[in-house]
């Protein structure tokens, strides 16, 4: 019995010494760091190539912790926002040749307090947050030395500053802005003393008795035509519009209004309308492509 047992143990012995060993486990793969919170990484400058065709930024939203700031800045100035409360900026956002975005700008009562701002293309996460990446980073230098880092998205539009300068000489016979250089006192007139909170023009024309029309179009879409004498400058009336009640041509081009932040324009084609002096005083939109109004 004992040799039986001793034999069958040697057989299995074999047997095991026989067979090919098990593969070892493949190693698990080594995790894929994060980016750091609140950090810039340089895919982030991928991220701008889906940036809208034709289009450049126009208004940056940023925001940072530790301690809390929001900032909102535009062409022409900014808001910052902290536990404290809002602050209004004058101040100018300018295009670099590297890609990034700086403002400088401070309260027009206080013009020594001064903030300034780089915003650059970089991927960039919020440090007290989950979601997706921003497409810019924020450094901001606060009045008294402080500074701040954060995140930014961006709003795109139409680059105005680049926009060819209107030709009304060489406007088609439809297009009403033709008319605009003999118009141009009535517009502005219109436009800025006409009692309506005025978005656009949607059309200007000349009237009879030295006279011209002009039609108000407010943020709700309301329409009013306005009526000035030429020769005083004088405003006689300003109407409201019925509802299908549209002229030849109206709302191509549309006149905007020089305001404190420019418009933003995310399709059709712009051009600048200056003045005899040369200064700027609105913009013609073409609104091709574009969807209707309240659409």
């Amino acid at each position: 019995m004992r040799r039986n047992i001793l034999a069958t143990a040697l057989v299995l012995a074999l047997a095991a010494c026989s067979r090919e060993p098990e593969p070892a486990p493949a190693p698990a793969p080594a995790p894929v760091a994060a980016p750091a919170p609140g950090a810039p990484s340089e895919a982030g400058v991928a991220e701008t190539a889906d940036s809208p065709a034709d289009q450049v930024p126009r208004t940056f939203l940023c925001r940072g912790n530790e301690p809390f700031w929001a900032l909102e800045v535009g062409v022409d100035g900014g808001v910052l926002s902290t536990p404290d409360g809002e602050t209004v900026l004058a101040g100018e956002l300018r295009a670099t040749e590297t890609g990034a975005f700086t403002f400088r700008g401070a309260p027009e009562d206080q013009p020594e307090a001064v903030l300034g701002a780089v915003l650059a293309p970089a991927q960039c996460f919020d440090t007290m947050a989950d979601g997706p990446a921003m497409p810019f980073s924020a450094t901001l230098s606060f009045a008294g030395g402080l500074e701040g880092n954060g995140c930014c998205t961006a709003e795109y539009g139409l680059d105005l500053d680049a926009a060819p300068v209107s030709d009304a000489a060489g406007k088609a016979e439809g297009d009403w802005s033709r008319h605009l250089p003999s118009l141009a006192t009535a517009v502005l007139r219109c436009a800025f003393d006409g009692g309506v909170a005025t978005e656009a023009v949607t059309r200007a024309w000349p009237m009879n008795h030295g006279k011209a029309g002009v039609r108000l179009r407010d943020s709700s879409q309301a329409r009013f035509d306005c009526v000035v004498d030429l020769g005083h400058g004088d405003i006689e009336s300003v109407a409201p519009v019925a509802a299908g009640d549209d002229l030849p041509g109206e709302g191509s081009p549309l006149w905007l209004p020089v305001g404190e932040q420019p418009p933003v324009l995310h399709c059709g084609r712009v051009e600048r309308v200056l003045g005899a002096d040369g200064l700027l005083t609105g913009w013609l939109h073409y609104p091709e492509g574009c969807p209707a109004p309240g659409a």
